[in-house]
């Protein structure tokens, strides 16, 4: 560290660079195109650990998914610091397009905010949802920030909590038969171990005979020879690889607790209070700190017009979740001291208290007044 502490750079490249898992890792730049990146599934990892790992494999590959998806989005709930930034988006990072499963982005028209996705034929074509995917869609935020709240009322807070989590439950897992499911995976595991190990064992009996050609008479010479046993070596290492990283995944499987000994869901949902609160009543920062600590998912799903939305409540984190939620009280409609707030203004009109409104919007209907405005009219709308 020339600089005497770690630079963004630095942490950067050790979360990016595999051979932090114990292993020597090949093929993960391309020698041509320019030196790009190759894709992970392209990488070329030593069969066994050449070196003390700093993490596990497991766990690299996880925070690797993650951290793409989380790419170019801020990790706080503070607005952007660019000098030209006029407002913020309430769901910013947490809205994902299920056609392309990228995240949506936020955008404004008439100061009214939405979420977009937006295909650009150079960069998309050649992605296999590309001719399903329109050439853009939006949502309007005061929608889902209403399913949102919705969804916390009745399936989070509510009273009938419990009989919504037994049907969530009972369309996951049928009849609750966890260890099934179980048994189903590591039969899986087993059966992906089996058939790698019986490649494995072709691979060898390739590499004694001497020989791939199908011709029996066809005969190698010896640089033939050696590029052809060099080749099945290194396809032996790489099944070898995948076998030992099955073999973890069963291991684990093994070794996880049985279902007496799991959380019982409906007790991580008896830990939370009961509200009764409009989520679009509360202030910004408040309502991203409680979707961030219940990891909110929210995807949108054009063709189907629908909304899917999931949280997770973590069992050693219930006391934080709690902690959260205790900042929702102030808007709770069933408490006596309720405190009127207005909605958030996302930097609409600073400084200045306006009345909440609701607006009724079809998720599939145009940005306003898009369909309304004759071009050339200065904004005036002329309603059929």
């Amino acid at each position: 560290m020339a600089l005497g502490r770690w630079s963004g750079s630095a942490v950067r490249e050790i979360l990016r660079n595999p051979k932090y898992t114990g292993y020597q890792v090949w093929n993960r730049r391309a020698t041509k195109k320019g030196g790009r990146n190759n894709d992970p599934k392209d990488w070329v990892s030593s069969p066994q650990p050449t070196h003390e790992p700093l993490v596990t494999r497991e766990l690299f590959d996880a925070v690797s998914v993650m951290g793409k998806r989380c790419q170019g989005s801020r990790s706080t709930d503070a607005p952007n610091t660019h000098p030209a930034t006029k407002r913020s988006y309430v769901l910013r990072s947490y809205v994902t397009c299920d056609i392309c499963d990228r995240r949506m982005f936020g955008k404004a028209r008439h100061q009214i905010s939405y979420y977009a996705c937006q295909l650009d034929p150079n960069e998309h074509r050649d992605r296999p949802w590309f001719p399903d995917h329109p050439k853009s869609l939006w949502i309007r935020e005061e929608t889902l920030v209403n399913a949102i709240s919705r969804f916390f009322a009745t399936r989070i807070f509510g009273p009938g909590r419990h009989s919504y989590l037994s049907a969530a439950l009972e369309a996951a897992q049928p009849g609750h038969d966890a260890g099934a499911r179980v048994a189903k995976e590591r039969a899986a595991l087993e059966q992906a171990i089996s058939a790698i190990s019986q490649r494995q064992a072709r691979l060898i009996r390739a590499l004694a005979d001497g020989t791939g050609h199908d011709d029996q008479d066809a005969v190698f010479d010896p640089a033939q020879e050696q590029e052809f046993r060099d080749a099945i070596r290194q396809e032996h290492a790489t099944l070898g690889a995948q076998r030992k990283a099955l073999a973890e995944q069963l291991a684990c499987l093994n070794a996880q607790p049985t279902t007496g000994n799991a959380v019982d869901p409906s007790a991580l949902l008896d830990a939370l209070p009961h509200l009764d609160v409009d989520l679009s009543l509360v202030p910004e920062k408040v309502q991203r700190r409680l979707y961030s600590a219940f990891s909110l998912a929210v995807r949108y799903s054009r063709p189907r017009e629908e909304l899917t939305l999931r949280v997770t409540i973590p069992g050693h984190m219930v006391d934080g979740l709690v902690s959260v939620t205790r900042e929702l009280e102030p808007w709770n409609k069933k408490s006596g001291s309720r405190t009127e707030v207005l909605e958030p203004d996302h930097g609409t009109r600073s400084g200045q208290s306006r009345q909440s409104r609701r607006v009724r919007s079809h998720l599939s209907s145009a940005p306003g007044r898009i369909r309304t405005c004759a071009h050339g009219s200065g904004g005036r709308c002329s309603i059929p």
